[in-house]
């Protein structure tokens, strides 16, 4: 049930995506999006040369418990371009303090990176899966309204 779940909400933004063209996603961006991001905040390093970030949108569950998940997304473009290379999302909970940082590629984006991005989001489960796919869902109305 979680995965239909999820699954229904990246096919909502791979309608957005396929709306855009047909880019894809490198593995350095792919790489840049899950992992160096992470290690340019944390370190307080410039922007990879080249790109840029785009805030799209942040949304927040707050329970009565006082905890919250967040899912925060962010267009990566390529300098030069009007279409985003990848969608990064930030997702974290007041009960971690770790953030899990996954890439959703472009839809003709190589296979190997499809099946990253699905592992990742396969590792979800409960109320974490719950509020990542309500973050999906508002990402693609953000999208479908534009």
């Amino acid at each position: 049930m979680k995965a239909s779940f999820l699954i229904a909400g990246f096919s909502l933004v791979l309608m957005f995506f396929s709306s855009q063209g047909q880019a894809q996603t490198t593995l350095e961006e792919y790489n840049y999006a899950t992992k160096g991001y992470r290690v340019q905040i944390e370190s307080g390093l410039d922007m990879k040369k080249g790109y840029t970030f785009e805030e799209i949108n942040s949304i927040r569950l707050s329970y009565t418990t006082g905890g919250f998940r967040e899912t925060e997304f962010k267009a990566l473009f390529k300098e030069g371009t009007k279409k985003p290379a990848a969608i990064l999302c930030i997702y974290s909970c007041s009960d971690n303090p770790s953030k899990e940082y996954l890439c959703i590629p472009q839809p003709n984006s190589p296979r190997e990176l499809w099946d990253s991005t699905y592992a990742k989001i396969a590792t979800f489960e409960g109320e974490n899966a719950t509020a990542l796919m309500w973050g999906l869902a508002k990402l693609s109305s953000y999208y479908g309204m534009k």
